[in-house]
């Protein structure tokens, strides 16, 4: 089993066959970020009907969450000069870092979505790897890239959930290990840092 940490969208196809989703592939959770008060209502629901399913909330609309939030998101400047946050990790996409962003994070924990490189000045962060990002990744860097710093995301529904898979073998290829190993560590890493297993 593996966790998605990046979930765009759960359509209706996604609803449609998650028990086939969930049967077929190692995904058994998964993480939503919305955007905004509405998309927060419809993921609140979403995971009060769905015991896989579980969310994040901007910073700035952090008084919205309840207990299915596992954690906070920067997607905003106002997100950006809340921080530290305190009580869940931090997800950011990679395309929001900056200096300041960086140095605001500081010892904060969480997870760069979309990640293209290391980030080693985030080091309390994991790197979320999938389909759409992956490539992004020479073979030698993988090689080099701590298995536990990595976290598995599909980006649904730019990608299935079989893609994790497939970004899974070019990890394993790199860094020579099984990829058993890998979505296990990936696995144990979600589930630590969202609060689900004491680390």
């Amino acid at each position: 089993m593996t966790i998605d940490v990046n979930l765009h969208h759960a359509d209706e196809d996604f609803f449609d066959n998650l028990d086939e989703i969930m049967e077929d592939t190692m995904v058994q959770m998964f993480i939503l970020h919305p955007s905004d008060t509405a998309e927060i209502a419809s993921a609140k629901e979403i995971a009060s009907e769905y015991g896989s399913i579980f969310y994040s909330v901007p910073l700035h609309l952090q008084h919205e969450a309840d207990e299915n939030c596992v954690a906070f998101s920067i997607l905003c400047d106002e997100d950006s000069s809340l921080l530290p946050a305190s009580g869940k990790p931090v997800v950011i996409d990679e395309s929001r870092l900056n200096d300041a962003v960086v140095y605001a994070l500081g010892e904060s924990k969480g997870i760069i979505l979309n990640a293209t490189r290391e980030h080693s000045a985030l080091a309390n962060f994991y790197l979320a790897l999938g389909a759409e990002n992956i490539g992004a990744f020479d073979t030698d860097t993988l090689s080099t890239l701590s298995m536990d710093r990595i976290v598995l995301q599909s980006s649904y529904p730019n990608h299935d959930f079989d893609a994790i898979t497939t970004a899974v073998k070019v990890i394993s290829d790199a860094m020579f290990r099984p990829e058993q190993s890998i979505i296990a560590r990936a696995t144990k890493s979600s589930l630590e840092l969202f609060g689900f297993r004491k680390s």
